[in-house]
């Protein structure tokens, strides 16, 4: 079970990390969907396409992880239970923060930050605890969403100077609901 410290909850154990991990991921996977919607719906095709990419990235993680809960009972936790320092999980991109008109540029550094908050996340738990299939499996994921920065990084100097442009929109619209 997460423990409860001072600083809040903290994850030590294999079911643990676990049951962390695949709603982390699940959230991140879910909101790039979101947000991969919403740029299509701007049409905002070359940010929509990033998002999609890192949905389909996040659910190949989703799916790996699912493959090694397999073996264990996770437990079931209340939102406020994880041991997230924020409402949402490291990883998952605040829908508030994003643009319709946002650049590429823009869409990689929101990404670049989430993904080094997983990572950050990560790393936490393999530092806090003692099993050490725990620590291996935290670092790996964490080096999981380090690859995922580098990715992110090599397609922002993939797209050159066009990923600084934002969209233009001349009749922007009243709501996006």
């Amino acid at each position: 079970m997460t423990e409860l410290h001072d600083s809040g909850p903290v994850v030590r154990t294999m079911p643990d990390l676990l049951a962390h991990a695949l709603a982390m991921e699940s959230e991140a996977c879910e909101r790039y969907g979101q947000l991969a919607d919403q740029m299509e719906i701007c049409n905002n095709a070359l940010v929509a396409r990033l998002f999609r990419r890192l949905e389909s990235i996040e659910r190949a993680h989703v799916q790996e992880i699912e493959g090694i809960c397999k073996n264990f009972t996770l437990p079931r936790l209340a939102p406020w239970e994880y041991a997230w320092q924020d409402r949402e999980s490291p990883e998952t991109i605040d829908i508030g923060s994003v643009s319709y008109q946002m650049s590429p540029r823009d869409a990689v550094s929101l990404a670049i930050d989430h993904e080094r908050r997983a990572a950050d996340f990560y790393l936490g738990v393999a530092d806090s605890t003692d099993d050490a299939a725990v620590q291996r499996l935290a670092r790996q994921f964490a080096d999981e969403e380090l690859e995922h920065v580098e990715w992110l990084r090599n397609w922002l100097s993939e797209q050159g100077s066009s990923a600084g442009q934002g969209v233009d929109d001349p009749d922007p619209p009243n709501s996006l609901e």
